[in-house]
């Protein structure tokens, strides 16, 4: 009988040391968990600026593109409009001054 009680209160101390084994390898888990998400977000976090970077430079080129897509049609216009000014302004000047002498209708 006393060997059957030294045994199982010998089964009792094994059972609690894992326990605090498997307490402690859990605990150690959790910290490793914790250390790996916050390396993560930290991953995450220079990723995103990264791609921000990115995004933003190509935005930049694109707006640059457009601007210069813009004033090159503008030059054309204005050009196109000097042109016809340059064609007709004989013709327009003489309108306009038949019109104020009244010559004009």
């Amino acid at each position: 009988m006393k060997k059957i009680i030294h045994e199982v209160i010998q089964l009792d101390q094994q059972a609690q040391e894992q326990i605090l084994k498997l307490k402690k390898e859990k605990e150690e888990l959790f910290l490793s968990f914790k250390q790996m998400k916050q390396e993560l977000t930290e991953k995450n976090r220079l990723e995103i600026l990264e791609q921000t970077k990115v995004l933003e430079a190509d935005a930049k080129i694109l707006f640059e593109e457009r601007i210069l897509a813009y004033q090159e049609k503008t030059h054309i216009k204005e050009k196109n409009i000097l042109d016809q000014y340059e064609k007709n302004k004989e013709v327009w000047i003489n309108d306009l001054m038949k019109y104020i002498l009244g010559e004009l209708n």
